[in-house]
This record gives structure tokens, C-alpha cells and sequence, in this order.
């Protein structure tokens, strides 16, 4: 579903269901949480949405909370550039096709994005991450709050 308006159609208050495959330990995971993306004060010209996900994760042993923000500064309707929390680029993502494929570079690991747009009212995004200490799959699937 293309999503030329993606300031209107990203913000609001999703349900994140994650799951999570290490393919060198041959562990599997799971985070299930929210994420609410919400209006921030513009960048000069530029709308911004501030992205906030909590939740808990489990990975093998391990479970705790945990959490993750990122902006969303808009060159155009239909695109973003996403950020860091530190200000950084991560990631350009226009789905003014319905879907999106992104990479980000980071030190010696590589980030492979996909994104598809399924309705108004849920998105999917896929990473597989990989480098000389990780094999990760992690996929994400975010229903709009009702």
C-alpha cells in the first residue's frame, strides 16, 4: 500500500510484537511492546516525529526492559531520514511505493532494512544484521493501537 502522507500515516501509538533470531548462537527471541511516535518541534523547515519503543525482551536467559528512540526529520511527505538518538543518520526510508529497502553501515556490521506497508493500520520492517561478532534476523511487526 503506497503511503505518499508518511508525517500522518507513522504517527500515533503502535503495538510492537519483534521477534528475533541469532543465527550464530542459534538463539531465538522475542520483544513485545509499544511504540509511539508522536509530533516534535520542527528542524528549521523540516517536521520532525519523535519514535519511542519500550517493551520487554527476551533472548535466551536474558529478559529485561528495554527501549529505543529515534527522529524522523522530513525532507518530503513521503520521505524521511531517520536519526539516532545522538543525532546521527541511521537511515533514509520513503514508502511512497508501500515498501522500502534501506542498509546502514556501522564500524564492521552491516544493516539491511525492509519495509512494507500492509494497511492503514500495520507496517512490517525486517533487519538482518550481520558482522564479525553477529548473524541477527529481526522481525517487526507494528499494529496501530486501537
Amino acid at each position: 500500500m503506497p503511503v505518499l502522507d508518511l508525517f500522518s500515516y507513522l504517527q500515533g501509538d503502535w503495538v510492537l510484537t519483534r521477534k528475533i533470531i541469532d543465527l550464530k548462537l542459534n538463539t531465538p527471541g522475542f520483544m513485545n511492546g509499544t511504540t509511539a511516535i508522536t509530533k516534535e518541534p520542527d528542524k528549521g523547515e523540516k517536521a520532525v516525529l519523535a519514535y519511542r519503543e519500550e517493551g520487554e525482551l527476551c533472548f535466551g536467559d536474558y529478559k529485561d526492559k528495554v527501549f529505543r528512540n529515534y527522529q524522523f526529520c522530513f525532507l518530503k511527505a513521503h520521505k524521511a531520514l531517520v536519526l539516532f538518538s545522538n543525532g546521527k543518520i541511521f537511515y533514509e526510508l520513503d514508502l511512497s511505493s508501500g515498501f522500502a529497502q534501506v542498509e546502514h553501515l556501522c564500524l564492521k556490521d552491516t544493516y539491511r532494512g525492509s519495509f512494507r506497508v500492509v494497511s492503514s493500520n500495520v507496517w512490517l520492517s525486517k533487519w538482518q544484521v550481520s558482522g564479525p561478532s553477529k548473524e541477527l534476523i529481526l522481525d517487526n511487526h507494528y499494529q496501530r493501537h486501537k
